[in-house]
């Protein structure tokens, strides 16, 4: 005799379903972003100097629209950013190329090693806020001080992932290619450059992070436009929601720039890994911005 098969109630089905939402990512991540407003709300109601999120979204939104603030100042947006993403652009061309170079005359070389790591390593250990004042005491105002303190701030870790990359090649395939004599550049585009793109993408993508740390604090003291100048504005003239309204303007745009261009790069150049890595796995590769070289 067969047996009918017994379906569980629709309200069952209905409540697991509604228990897998309430667990899932997006309802965690949603309940954070409220957790932070109400939070941001409370300290705004015990601190008469400290911008309450209704006062400073308004503030954002008439910067953003280009209205005018109380009829004094007209807001701008794409103004401080057309003049920020061009010396930030400038500056991490440039620590990508020479902290590449650097980080493979180190991890190829014992006496480079010796000589530039530990270097190398306090140059990691900077805030960018020192190179900030240096840069401005050197060059005084302009382009060039800006770009500078991006550089110098974001360098050292593109070179100590390189570094470690290079490191982490096999010891035994290094002493085989030189037992068979295998050149240097088949070397370089067979061995090294394969071994490296993995910790060469994690300092790129902690590069960017810490450049963009960096722009923001070299216009804030040499430059007369762009993010950090818009930032330093709004403080110096004590609109408290100016500068708290550019400071998230400043924090979102390098959290869209990695989640929507870094961290889908990433998986295009990685494919071939990924395909073999658990959701988990690839999740936490994603996560893992420049451990490799902190």
């Amino acid at each position: 005799m067969s047996q009918a098969i017994v379906s569980p109630p629709r309200s069952e089905g209905l409540l697991a379903s509604i228990g897998r939402f309430l667990r899932s990512d997006l309802v965690a991540r949603l309940a954070s972003y409220l957790f932070l407003l109400a939070l941001w709300q409370l300290v705004a109601l015990y601190e008469d100097r400290f911008p309450g999120p209704v006062e400073v979204f308004r503030f954002l939104w008439i910067e953003v629209t280009g209205g005018r603030h109380g009829g004094i100042v007209r807001g701008e947006f794409l103004e401080p950013f057309a003049a920020t993403i061009p010396r930030f652009a400038l500056g991490i061309a440039i620590s990508m190329v020479l902290g590449v170079v650097t980080g493979v005359v180190i991890g190829g070389s014992k006496l480079a090693e010796a000589l530039l790591k530990d270097t190398l390593l306090v140059l990691v250990a900077l805030p960018a806020i020192i190179w900030a004042f240096l840069t401005q005491m050197w060059m005084g105002l302009g382009d060039d001080a800006v770009v500078i303190t991006t550089f110098l701030s974001a360098f050292p870790f593109v070179a100590i992932n390189v570094v470690q990359g290079i490191q982490a090649i096999p010891r035994d395939l290094r002493r085989m290619s030189g037992a068979y004599h295998v050149s240097r550049y088949r070397r370089l585009r067979h061995l090294q450059i394969p071994a490296v793109t993995g910790y060469l993408f994690a300092g790129f993508r902690f590069a960017v992070i810490v450049g963009w740390n960096a722009v923001l604090l070299g216009e804030w003291f040499s430059a007369s436009d762009g993010v950090g100048w818009r930032s330093r504005y709004w403080y110096d003239a004590n609109r408290y929601r100016g500068f708290v309204g550019w400071v998230i303007l400043f924090i979102g745009f390098i959290v869209l720039l990695d989640r929507l261009v870094l961290v889908r790069l990433q998986r295009r150049a990685f494919r071939w890994r990924d395909a073999q890595l658990t959701v988990t796995e690839r999740q936490a590769e994603e996560i893992d911005v420049g451990v490799r070289g902190a």
